[in-house]
């Protein structure tokens, strides 16, 4: 199978049909990214683990330009074909275009995080606002029901 020059492609589904997925690098690589994604999962409670994860992820997707120029001189230490054309085209969909979309699913949860803290200071001040106004509502009984009361909590 001759490899696909970037002129000749004609929609994208043409071009990923003449791919070989059969190759053991595609394993490698899409064990790469089932990784990638268990490592959100399993971090999105660790804030700080994530956002570790997530700035490597970006850095992998920064260095895919160089990933691509070495790929394209070495393909034949690990495939058949020399898919890694000039452009890039191949490296951003199966590198860097599964990162990204993990990278959306990191931002996705860190707003959903923030909405249910904002939440959650909103609500704590609804009741701090509360406990206050009822201070503020015995404080202004007479000094008489207070004492009274004051006693039946003793």
């Amino acid at each position: 199978m001759n490899p696909v020059e970037v002129d000749e492609i004609t929609g994208l589904g043409s071009y990923l049909k003449s791919v070989d997925w059969s190759e053991r690098w595609f394993l490698g690589l899409g064990t790469f990214h089932v990784i990638c994604a268990l490592l959100t999962i399993f971090t999105k409670s660790h804030g700080t683990s994530q956002t570790l994860h997530f700035a490597v992820m970006l850095l992998l997707v920064y260095s895919a330009k160089y990933i691509n120029e070495w790929a394209a001189k070495n393909y034949r230490l690990f495939a058949e074909q020399q898919y890694f054309d000039s452009n890039g085209l191949f490296i951003s969909l199966v590198f860097s275009v599964p990162i990204l979309l993990n990278c959306l699913v990191i931002v996705i949860l860190w707003l959903w995080n923030v909405g249910h803290l904002i939440a959650d200071v909103k609500r704590l001040k609804y009741k701090v606002k509360a406990k206050y106004q009822s201070k503020v509502d015995k404080s202004e009984k007479n000094p008489e029901q207070q004492t009274e009361e004051s006693q039946k909590e003793k």
